[in-house]
């Protein structure tokens, strides 16, 4: 296993003692289910990208016939193109052996990433406007802003992904745009300037506010009225970037009413690792530099729980975490800009 640590903009002690944490936490996680194999990959890149390739294999070996990956029962989000050319672009720093298998490791992977996005963008719309629809709350079908926002990103990841296995990335661009299209038009609510689910039965837009409806910052393409809507929701009391709070952004409104079902969410390392992802692809540096320090300064001191409580920042849920060690990793290693940034 690689372990060589990279200086990040926050104390070296500190910076050593979670990264050494995580690799020993990401170390004895075995991933369970779509969404955390996707998840780890990404840290397991730094360490063993050896075991992140075999997991991600494992996952897609069981691929149902029409494209779908539901080890778990229910549909997640597919960071899995995202993950997967996250682990192909560190291999060569690994050694050349790392990076044949890499080589080899993408072409068996390609072509199911994109049964999986034909699925999803297929087999799922729901609604007919071409979005992927998921279930959400009392069996209410729903198409989710932060679910097709990650599916747009995939989309634009294998643009990339495509480029190394000698495919046509026209399709992807082609999707990649069409999605961010109509997650703009569908479903941002111009009165309130944010993004919400919309039911696909009853047509209406959910009335929570929450950390589902930032994700479409991934998207380059995004209108830029609604980029800066997001910046401002996001910096805004209900969430609180570090500026205000010195934590992350919680997973739901830290202005609803106590009584109502999203008081009190936890924190999440891998919801803001998504919004400091589209941080970057918008150009506001400053606010990801100060949302990936708030991370790795909490993960340090809490430990690598599953979430974090939003006002005092306690650890809840799970400890030593799989998916909060790999991110944790990542923030430590990575200040690069996603590859498919809008310029700036």
């Amino acid at each position: 296993m690689h372990h060589s640590l990279p200086g990040p903009a926050v104390p070296q002690d500190m910076s050593a003692d979670l990264w050494n944490s995580a690799v020993c936490a990401l170390g004895g996680h075995k991933a369970r289910g779509s969404w955390d194999v996707a998840v780890t990959a990404i840290g397991l890149a730094y360490v063993s990208p050896t075991r992140a390739w075999s997991d991600l294999r494992h996952l897609f070996e069981a691929q149902r016939p029409d494209g779908q990956i539901a080890p778990d029962g229910f549909v997640e989000p597919p960071l899995h193109a995202v993950a997967a050319w996250e682990v192909y672009r560190r291999a060569a720093a690994h050694g050349t052996v790392c990076a044949h298998e890499a080589g080899t490791e993408l072409s068996w992977l390609y072509p199911r990433l994109v049964a999986q996005q034909d699925y999803l963008i297929r087999g799922r719309d729901a609604g007919g406007a071409g979005l992927a629809s998921v279930v959400r709350g009392a069996d209410a079908v729903a198409e989710c802003p932060s679910f097709n926002a990650i599916l747009a990103a995939a989309e634009l990841a294998l643009v990339h992904l495509a480029a190394v296995v000698g495919a046509d990335p026209t399709e992807h661009r082609r999707r990649a745009r069409q999605l961010t299209e109509t997650i703009a038009t569908r479903l941002y609510d111009e009165q309130t300037r944010t993004y919400r689910s919309r039911n696909v039965r009853t047509g209406a837009l959910s009335p929570v506010r929450n950390a589902d409806g930032l994700m479409p910052l991934l998207l380059p393409d995004l209108p830029r009225e609604h980029v800066e809507a997001l910046v401002a929701e996001v910096t805004s009391p209900r969430f609180g970037l570090p500026a205000t709070t010195g934590l992350p952004a919680p997973s739901f409104d830290r202005a609803a009413p106590a009584d109502s079902p999203e008081h009190g969410r936890s924190i999440r390392i891998d919801v803001n690792w998504l919004l400091r992802r589209g941080m970057l692809v918008h150009g506001y540096r400053d606010e990801a530099e100060d949302l990936r320090t708030a991370m790795i300064r909490l993960a340090h001191r809490a430990g690598l729980y599953e979430g974090f409580h939003p006002d005092t920042g306690a650890g809840v849920g799970a400890p030593a975490f799989g998916p909060t060690a790999a991110l944790s990793l990542d923030l430590l290693a990575d200040r690069s800009v996603p590859a498919y940034a809008r310029a700036t």
